[in-house]
C-alpha cells in the first residue's frame, strides 16, 4: 500500500490544475496507483507545462516524486532532489516502490547447472559447443546522472540556441500605461509553440511579468528556462522585453508571437 498525494493535479490525474496545491489521496493499492499513473502519463502537454503537476508517493520511510512529459514518467527520490530522475514505465515504478525491482537486481545470476537443457547458456557450458556465449546485460533504468545530463542539456540547448541567434542588447521600449499593461497581460497569457516535435520551442506567458521558455525533447521532459518580462512598444508595435537572452518577443497578434526569427502560435 502506498501513501499518495497529487500536486497541481485533479484527484483522478486526468487534469492539471495550475496553483491547485497538494491533495492527499490517502492509501492506494498497487492496482489503484497503476491506474492513476496510466492516466497521469496521458496528461495534456499544454496543461502539464503550465501547471507543473506531480504525484508524491511515500512507502515506509521512503518518499518519491513522479512527473510526466512527452508520454513518459520521471521517477525521483524526494529525499535527495540533487539526484536527477529515472525514466520508467508504470510497471517499473510499481516494482521500484514495492521492492521487487531491488530484489531482482540483488539476486545472484543463475548457475549453469540449474538452467534448462537447450538454453543458450546451457549450450555454452557444453565442451565444443558452437554457440557463442551471449553477453549479460543488466536490466536497469537509465542512471540518475545520465538522465540528469539529458534534462540539463535540454534546458541549456534551448537557452544557448536563443542566445546565439540574437544579441543580448535590447532596444528601449516606450512604456505602456497601467491600464494598457493590465489589458495586454490578460489577453496574451497562454501557451505559444513553434510545433510539438522534438527540437521545437515554446513560450508560456504566465502573467504578472512571469514566463517560461522551453524546448521539446525526445527523451526527456521539456527543457525549461524561467524568466520575467515587461511590456512596451517599439515603433508602435507591442513587444515583451525579457531578462533572458534572445531579444524582444514581438506580438504579431493575439494568437501569434515572434521570437528569434521563429513564429509561435497560441495553443488552444
Amino acid at each position: 500500500m502506498f501513501q499518495v498525494t497529487v500536486v497541481n493535479l485533479a484527484r483522478d490525474a486526468r487534469t492539471a490544475i495550475e496553483g491547485g496545491g497538494a491533495v492527499n489521496l490517502g492509501t492506494l493499492s498497487a492496482s489503484e496507483l497503476t491506474e492513476l499513473l496510466d492516466r497521469f502519463v496521458e496528461l495534456d502537454a499544454v496543461e502539464n507545462s503550465g501547471a507543473d503537476p506531480e504525484i508524491l508517493v511515500q512507502v515506509r520511510r521512503d518518499r518519491f516524486n513522479i512527473r510526466t512529459g512527452q508520454k513518459k514518467l520521471f521517477f525521483q527520490d524526494a529525499r535527495n532532489l540533487s539526484e536527477p530522475a529515472y525514466v520508467l514505465t508504470v510497471s517499473e515504478i510499481i516494482a521500484e516502490l514495492d521492492g521487487s525491482a531491488a530484489a531482482k537486481r540483488a539476486a545472484p545470476p543463475a548457475s549453469p547447472a540449474t538452467l534448462p537443457d537447450g538454453s543458450p547458456a546451457a549450450a555454452d557450458s557444453v565442451p565444443g559447443s558452437e554457440i557463442e556465449p551471449m553477453p549479460v546485460v543488466a536490466e536497469r533504468p537509465w542512471p540518475f546522472a545520465l538522465l540528469g545530463s539529458v534534462l540539463l542539456l535540454g534546458g541549456y540547448v534551448a537557452y544557448s540556441e536563443w542566445d546565439n541567434r540574437q544579441g543580448r542588447n535590447q532596444p528601449a521600449l516606450a512604456p505602456l500605461t497601467t491600464t494598457e499593461r493590465q489589458s495586454e497581460d490578460s489577453s496574451l497569457t497562454g501557451v505559444y509553440t513553434t510545433g510539438s516535435e522534438p527540437g521545437q520551442h515554446g513560450i508560456i506567458i504566465l502573467g504578472n511579468g512571469k514566463l517560461k521558455l522551453f524546448q521539446v525533447n525526445a527523451q526527456a521532459a521539456p527543457g525549461v528556462v524561467y524568466g520575467t518580462y515587461q511590456f512596451g512598444r517599439l515603433e508602435s508595435k507591442l513587444c515583451l522585453a525579457t531578462d533572458q537572452p534572445g531579444g524582444l518577443i514581438k506580438v504579431i497578434d493575439r494568437e501569434s508571437l515572434e521570437f528569434c526569427g521563429e513564429i509561435y502560435k497560441r495553443v488552444p
